[in-house]
């Protein structure tokens, strides 16, 4: 009787404390084109697989009505990596549309597909099954190890004592951290840049040596301060200084380059402050994982705590800037994998979207606040 009682109290332990996820179970098909041809995939399942490998699944977790032992995450991603490299052998020989035919039967066979519930302050709440998408990127920056004349504004690493008075001000303004030891590169760009880094909380600086050969390394982030965060365009717009229409990054950019005595009073409305430390793969999102160009997405941790869940999405996003001056955008769906999360991610059918490196990876980051579909691929 006491082995009895012991496996029941077991049994319902395991289920009873089982990671509960605001999902419903999906039942029709979807259409799962992949506007990347499955390019990154593989190097970002790779990544994942290598993170539960290190730090192993232990435990249930539940979508819908159903508890899953948390090892169907990793069973999951191998599973969708063998069907995409089937469809990547298919495409060698065959037509596309034979190819990607056979993949959505595959994926649609295969896998059992969840989608959120919006909470009742969401965007995607009255709709119930839409999710609200933005999405960011990687800045580029060029620096130094040492100040120069060229390189002079400072990325810090997070101070050993106690910080979190410390604010941009403080930081930036008044030397509160100079000549300490935390600075691990000096950067030309200007401070409006490194306020763009830690709005990314990542990025990609280009080293120059003393020899004058140049290296790439990789800022993660490595916490912030205790001090509040509010994007400046708020206040900008709050005192006169953007009009509606002109509050994006070029209208912001332009008025400080042509107001440098704004600049204190500025970013003293945005007290938050972010370190970084340099990496020498992508910028870091949890559980140690490097980010994939347009393949990780940051969803809220509070309510998924667990990383390494399929994610497929479909929404609109920036194509490109039309001779007007307009930005173009389209519809496109692609595989993502949850990697990250963001203190602006909040809610159950929310996400951000990482694009990577470059001009359009910006474009698209400071134009997306979509709504769209997401659905959670599980092994059957």
């Amino acid at each position: 009787m006491k082995t009895l009682m012991f496996a029941f109290i077991f049994l319902f332990g395991t289920f009873a404390f089982a990671e509960v996820t605001p999902t419903t179970r999906l039942n029709q098909s979807v259409s799962f084109a992949d506007d990347m041809q499955f390019e990154n995939l593989d190097l970002a399942i790779e990544r994942q697989l290598a993170s539960f490998a290190t730090r192993g699944l232990q435990g249930t977790i539940k979508f819908g009505t159903k508890n899953y032992p948390k090892s169907v995450l990793k069973d999951s991603l191998v599973l969708l990596k063998s069907i995409a490299a089937s469809a990547k052998e298919c495409l060698k020989s065959n037509p596309e549309n034979v190819c990607l035919d056979q993949f959505n039967r595959d994926v649609n066979e295969n896998f059992a597909i969840y989608v959120p519930i919006p909470g009742k302050k969401e965007p995607g709440y009255r709709m119930k099954t839409t999710t609200h998408f933005t999405s960011y990127y990687s800045p580029d920056l060029h620096g130094s190890r040492v100040r120069t004349e060229k390189y002079k504004n400072p990325i810090y690493r997070k101070p050993d004592a106690p910080h979190d008075n410390y604010t941009r001000v403080a930081i930036d303004y008044k030397g509160a951290l100079d000549g300490k030891g935390y600075e691990i590169f000096y950067v030309s760009e200007s401070h409006y840049d490194i306020y763009l880094l830690h709005v990314q909380g990542g990025g990609r600086i280009h080293v120059e040596n003393p020899d004058g050969t140049t290296e790439i390394k990789y800022l993660s982030y490595d916490g912030k301060n205790a001090q509040p965060f509010q994007m400046i365009y708020k206040y900008m717009m709050a005192q006169g200084y953007l009009k509606p229409g002109n509050a994006g990054i070029p209208g912001q950019r332009q008025y400080l380059e042509q107001n440098p005595d704004k600049e204190e009073e500025i970013f003293g409305s945005c007290p938050s402050y972010v370190y970084f430390k340099e990496t020498s793969e992508e910028p870091i999102g949890l559980d140690n994982i490097p980010l994939t160009e347009g393949r990780s997405l940051a969803i809220d941790s509070r309510t998924y705590k667990t990383m390494g869940m399929i994610n497929f999405v479909k929404t609109i996003k920036a194509s490109h800037v039309d001779e007007n001056g307009n930005v173009v955008k389209v519809p496109f769906s692609r595989f993502f994998i949850s990697q990250d999360t963001g203190g602006a991610i909040r809610g159950n059918a929310r996400c951000d979207l990482y694009f990577g490196y470059g001009p359009l990876a910006e474009l698209t980051a400071y134009n997306m606040n979509e709504q769209g579909e997401q659905y959670f691929l599980i092994k059957k």
